[in-house]
């Protein structure tokens, strides 16, 4: 399977709420695959569990897998996917241990033995942030040999059973650049403001770094245009500077842009997907195909791999 970083090495574009909705897209794939599986079973009067393989083949070539996983790496200490997919959070750190632990060579804990379901969803699971003690681990893993191969080491098995999806911390430091390596690609979220181009600009660099200096070319699936409002004129210009740069440069603009709006902050901060709103409408459903497509994307890349 495909592990995806999410990434802009400045504050504030919605890396959050963009693994946040490419985790529930992926989940709802597979909940309409299994659905798919049942109902074509029921069709041919076969139970479900004896399916037929050519059949399971057929229903995951048009829909996609049916018991994919995907498991959330939440590299970012501030942990704001770990505290709206599990309730956890820096004043209530899970017992059974985080992503610091498993990094920390001191530790016996494995990836396997933090993992938490999400509260709100089957098919999502997080390895959860070590928050403020990530600086820690990544202070005693400078200089160590190997260190900048310490996430892709820990994830190696979570690879072969499921899609991972990388919240990465907005700074190119140790454990960003290992995370990056454990990677087979990369999204890449910003604004269509100032301080969030400049911060894709630094993910270019960092992408650059990496190609020369540790020979690892870790492939840009596109960019996620988030936060718009259609309001401002700055805005609009941005999102054209934007789509105009990624033209000349070669890189896909994933999907539509994704508006400002309240929706979309209070199910990502509610660990909901965009079909999982209360109310669906027209804008949800559009955001939910959003998540779709760009998912899409990020599969297609990795298949022509």
């Amino acid at each position: 399977m495909v592990a995806t970083a999410v990434m802009n090495l400045k504050g504030g574009p919605g890396k959050t709420m963009v693994v946040n909705g490419l985790a529930h897209a992926s989940a709802e794939r597979s909940e309409q695959a299994a659905a798919a599986l049942a109902r074509q079973a029921a069709d041919a009067k076969t139970p479900v569990g004896k399916t037929e393989p050519s059949l399971m083949a057929a229903v995951k070539q048009i829909i996609g897998p049916v018991d994919e996983a995907v498991l959330i790496g939440d590299m970012d200490p501030q942990g704001n996917t770990t505290r709206h997919m599990t309730g956890y959070s820096i004043k209530n750190v899970p017992p059974v241990g985080t992503l610091a632990d498993v990094l920390d060579r001191k530790s016996k804990i494995e990836l396997a033995d933090v993992v938490l379901p999400a509260r709100t969803r089957d098919r999502i699971f997080v390895a959860p942030s070590g928050f403020d003690e990530m600086q820690g681990v990544q202070d005693s893993l400078q200089g160590k040999t190997g260190a900048e191969l310490c996430v892709r080491k820990a994830f190696r098995e979570a690879k072969t059973q499921g899609r991972v999806l990388f919240d990465t911390r907005p700074a190119v430091d140790l454990i960003t650049r290992a995370t990056m390596m454990a990677a087979d690609n990369l999204v890449l979220v910003t604004t269509p403001e100032l301080d969030a181009i400049d911060g894709m600009y630094a993910v270019f660099k960092a992408l650059a770094d990496l190609k020369e200096h540790a020979d690892y070319e870790l492939p840009l699936v596109g960019l996620v245009i988030n936060q718009v409002d259609s309001s401002r004129n700055d805005h609009a210009d941005g999102v054209k500077y934007l789509k105009s740069y990624c033209d000349n440069a070669g890189i896909a603009v994933l999907g539509e842009p994704f508006p400002q709006a309240a929706d979309i902050s209070r199910l990502t901060n509610a660990g909901l997907g965009m079909d999982q709103h209360t109310r669906p409408s027209a804008k949800s459903r559009f955001w939910a195909q959003n998540f779709a497509t760009i998912l899409d994307a990020i599969d297609k890349e990795a298949a022509a791999r």
